[in-house]
């Protein structure tokens, strides 16, 4: 109660501070006799604060009008009260292997107080396993060596890909009645026993209990902040699982604010989220102003949510101050750098060593070849340094001319058991369009895409598509994948130049070396690479894709975000990634409230649909 008090004050005066205001309040309140009620003293405050600060004649307790949206949610949940001083969590020394492959070597890494980190990697090496060693205690995850020092009192809000619930069978209520069960008791008990006079000193310390841990005030909030992200009471008696999975998130995040955490960790947090769901988070990760720890592969997230880049690379953790863009800048720099001074030793190194080779006969030479031979033994000789910046090109030739108009839609409607979404009149896909496809919400996206490729019977209009055309669809190629195969063997199929396989592969940084594994024992990301590989070789004219870059480190998409540049065919991509489509799109079609909306000129398209 409390800090909403301080809050009321602080939105008519914002030149006073939080401190300023709580100082005030505990003032007056210790002024106040010890025997008043908890709930007097509040009203007594409340009062004087109205009048010491000409606030409006409605008492604070008891404003009933309220804007709900992320912008009005109470500041002082975004910039918290912890009275840690030091780091968050520090890292000296890490060494950490799982099995016989080392994914740590002597690094270091520091989380201050206001710290937003996006933690970068290239193949996912040891990102799972560092988030498991800050969050678990268990003895098989502790480092070899190196210490991991968490800061005494520090709490943690984790927001992991598979979203946590205390029972799946709770309501949305029931859900956020657990955040604060105790105070939710002391409540109940107090609102039992409230006029009963015989329990008059049990009443008094409820109050007094609730009063120092501020349990009015979360009591209000456990159901009160659903309102700010958009839930309405009735969704409060939904089961959790009826909630689609963005409100899911956003329920998680919440129960985070509240709990006011000091370290909040997104781990892949806009992997399923459509982009308004992505512009909600970047908003409120701008609004966080505790420490920030995401784990991410969207480069537009990570430059406008981070002000440190953390990357691991060849088994360190570097730390880099500034967001993506600027990371690449330094990074570049670091590489430059390393590249002279290899070159450089290099050669000092063949002019040394073609002095010994020359003169190592010459016995009037003889010590000062002795002397070089020592010199070179002490040297530390540098390793050359590997560009990870520098991002491979794939190019997919056609084996044809393309027709102008590819595809005809006319009088489109798609279905499921009822119409999904309707087309304009008539819409004409060109040789040269890359198109890119926004779904507000992801509902039927897939049924969509199935609908244009004939997969699904159409129960109304037409669509003509040129039949010499290959049309390739990249969600359908990772499912056909044969799970026995190995790489090989699956792209040999159909396609019988090895060579060409094991180039592409080498583009999209599948090393030679794993060709001969089953594509059961690989990862997401590497089951995507084969699937993408298996699709291009084919040379195919068009391109139907449905999310692919979900599975890919930031590394791999830019190598497909080349790809698609240079790919001379046509594009249909059902995607939230921003970077990559804001790169190659010339046309958008937004689907939002069951029509679909073309876009020729992409920029007014961004300006108009969500964020500028």
């Amino acid at each position: 109660m409390l800090d909403q008090i301080i809050q009321k004050v602080i939105d008519h005066h914002p030149d006073f501070s939080y401190d300023d205001i709580n100082e005030i309040c505990q003032e007056f309140l210790d002024e106040q006799p010890a025997k008043i009620k908890e709930e007097t003293k509040f009203k007594r405050l409340n009062k004087f604060l109205e009048k010491e600060f000409e606030l409006s004649e409605c008492s604070i307790h008891q404003h009933t009008t309220k804007d709900y949206s992320l912008e009005t949610i109470p500041k002082y949940l975004f910039t918290g009260k912890t009275q840690i001083a030091s780091s968050l969590i520090t890292i000296k020394g890490l060494v950490k292997n799982i099995e016989r492959t080392e994914l740590f070597n002597k690094a270091d890494f520091q989380i201050n107080k206001t710290d937003k980190i996006a933690l970068i990697w290239k193949n996912w090496a040891g990102k799972t396993t560092l988030l498991k060693m800050i969050l678990d205690s268990d003895e098989d995850l502790q480092p070899e060596y190196g210490t991991i020092d968490l800061a005494s009192g520090l709490k943690i809000g984790y927001l992991s890909q598979d979203l946590f619930w205390e029972n799946t069978n709770n309501t949305l209520r029931e859900e956020m009645d657990n955040i604060f069960p105790e105070i939710n008791q002391k409540i109940a008990r107090l609102n039992e026993i409230q006029n009963d006079m015989d329990l008059w000193d049990e009443t008094e310390q409820l109050n007094k209990d609730l009063a120092e841990i501020d349990g009015f005030r979360k009591f209000e909030l456990q159901h009160e902040i659903l309102k700010y992200f958009g839930f309405s009471d009735e969704q409060l008696d939904f089961n959790v699982l009826q909630l689609s999975g963005w409100e899911q998130t956003k329920v998680q995040i919440a129960k985070f604010l509240i709990q006011e955490v000091d370290l909040l960790i997104l781990d892949e947090p806009t992997n399923h989220l459509d982009i308004n769901g992505i512009v909600f988070l970047e908003k409120f990760c701008q609004n966080w102003k505790k420490a920030l720890l995401s784990i991410s592969h969207d480069i537009k997230f990570i430059n406008n949510t981070s002000n440190k880049i953390a990357e691991i690379s060849n088994k360190k953790i570097n730390n880099y101050p500034g967001n993506y863009e600027e990371y690449l800048i330094q990074k570049q720099e670091k590489f430059d750098e390393l590249d002279r001074n290899y070159k450089n030793q290099q050669r000092e190194l063949d002019k040394t060593n073609d002095y010994i080779n020359r003169f190592r006969a010459n016995s009037c030479k003889a010590s000062s070849v002795q002397s070089r031979i020592k010199a070179l033994e002490k040297i530390d000789i540098l390793e050359k340094p590997e560009n990870e910046s520098q991002v491979n090109d794939i190019h997919v030739e056609l084996d044809k001319r393309l027709p102008e108009i590819i595809m005809k839609l006319h009088k489109l409607e798609v279905w499921y058991d009822y119409p999904i979404v309707t087309l304009p009149e008539y819409l004409e896909v060109n040789k040269s369009d890359k198109i890119w496809i926004i779904w507000e919400n992801w509902a039927w996206k897939t049924t969509f895409l199935k609908t244009l490729l004939w997969e699904l019977k159409l129960l109304d209009g037409e669509i003509d598509i040129n039949e010499t055309l290959k049309i390739w669809s990249y969600s359908q190629v990772l499912a056909d994948l044969n799970p026995e195969n190995d790489i090989l063997t699956e792209l040999l199929k159909d396609h019988d130049n090895e060579t060409q396989i094991r180039t592409m592969l080498w583009g999209l940084l599948i090393q030679w070396d794993k060709v001969e594994q089953k594509i059961k024992t690989l990862s997401g990301w590497e089951r995507a690479k084969v699937a993408l590989t298996k699709m291009l070789l084919v040379k195919p004219h068009i391109i139907v894709m449905d999310e692919p870059t979900n599975h890919l480190d930031i590394h791999s998409k830019q190598v497909i975000k080349n790809m698609l540049l240079n790919f001379e065919g046509t594009t249909l991509i059902v995607s939230h990634d921003r970077d990559i489509l804001e790169a190659i799109s010339n046309k958008i079609w937004l689907v939002k409230s069951g029509f679909l909306n073309e876009y020729r000129e992409t920029e007014r398209a961004f300006a108009e649909i969500w964020w500028e």
